[in-house]
């Protein structure tokens, strides 16, 4: 079995990984330091996630293993030799702690790092275990993958390039982070809901039925909104606007073109689907605070070009999709 199927990295790279990165981006464009300044800064906490990430996955595997057997579900961990499990979590909490010494003496990145782990540990390994307590955890996850991660990449990237950290726009990532999470985190839990009553797993959605979460799924996305417009506005980059509408373009390109739902949480899992701004924060957000990076200074352009060579797939999909948009409307216009 390949190392990226073990390490589930199809399941965060594209998702997690550029929504983190650019809060990064635009905290830097606060400040009056040029991006590519602090580029070697972005590469050290992207390697320091994506260390946090390998842990995750693998640990939650392991942890995940006896449940997923009895509920019928596949598990890529069952497939490595029992000996050989734990060598992949514990090299990653040795690089754990190696990036979280290097960290200091910004303090309260060290916190919001080390906190990242606890959480996430907490949430998989027994007697704890988290995941089966109900909403404990659901706010683990969403606490451990999004908010402690994006606060993380504000604390540090405020420290590096000398500014005072901004209140309003780091209470402003803390809501959008954690809705954002929880959002995630629950849109799994349904998407599992039938496998985890299969084993009594205590998750939260499987103690209340879809059609009485839809008010908290409206609850939860406005109050997303409502800090993603508060974000918006400290940014005041007029990219980040324009591509939001290129962003809603797609959305009604995909509707038209698949007919798929767009989705809070909650799916019909018959039909295709796609969340609700997840393509905005994953692909268009950080291009969007990149081009204004290079406006500002060509220099930036590498980090531009870095980052698409890294996480191409979104940007492949978005382009196939608006080219096939723009041939419907065409053949569309032609037919009429």
């Amino acid at each position: 079995m390949s190392i990226f199927n073990v390490i589930r990295s199809q399941e965060w790279w594209s998702y997690k990984l550029p929504p983190l990165l650019a809060i990064g981006y635009a905290t830097a464009l606060m400040s009056e330091v040029p991006l590519y300044q602090v580029a070697f800064q972005l590469l050290f906490l992207l390697s320091a996630l994506i260390v946090g990430a390998i842990y995750v996955s693998v640990i939650n595997d392991i942890t995940d293993l006896e449940e997923d057997l009895a509920s019928g579900k596949s598990n890529r961990i069952e497939k490595v030799p029992p000996k050989l499990r734990w060598l992949i979590p514990v090299a990653c909490l040795l690089l754990g702690l190696m990036f979280g010494y290097l960290l200091y003496p910004d303090l309260l990145s060290c916190v919001l790092y080390l906190l990242s782990w606890i959480v996430f540990s907490l949430y998989s390994i027994k007697p704890i275990r988290l995941k089966n307590r109900g909403f404990w955890g659901v706010l683990a996850d969403a606490t451990g993958s999004h908010l402690f991660t994006s606060l993380l990449m504000v604390a540090s990237i405020s420290y590096v390039t000398h500014q005072e950290i901004n209140l309003v726009w780091f209470i402003a990532v803390a809501g959008w982070s954690l809705c954002y999470g929880l959002r995630g985190i629950l849109w799994h839990q349904f998407s599992d809901r039938e496998n985890d009553l299969k084993v009594n797993l205590n998750t939260y959605a499987s103690h209340i039925l879809p059609a009485d979460f839809k008010k908290y799924a409206i609850l939860i996305m406005t109050l997303e909104c409502s800090c993603l417009l508060l974000m918006l506005y400290e940014l005041q980059s007029a990219y980040a606007l324009i591509f939001l509408v290129l962003y809603f373009t797609l959305v009604l390109g995909r509707y038209l073109l698949y007919h798929t739902q767009l989705i809070l949480i909650l799916f019909n899992k018959e039909k295709p689907f796609q969340i609700l701004m997840a393509d905005y924060y994953q692909v268009f957000f950080p291009m969007a605070l990149l081009l204004a990076a290079v406006q500002l200074n060509p220099k930036n352009l590498i980090i531009l070009l870095i980052h698409a060579l890294l996480f191409t797939e979104g940007l492949k999909r978005a382009f196939i999709d608006y080219i096939k948009f723009f041939r419907f409307l065409l053949f569309k216009k032609h037919r009429n």
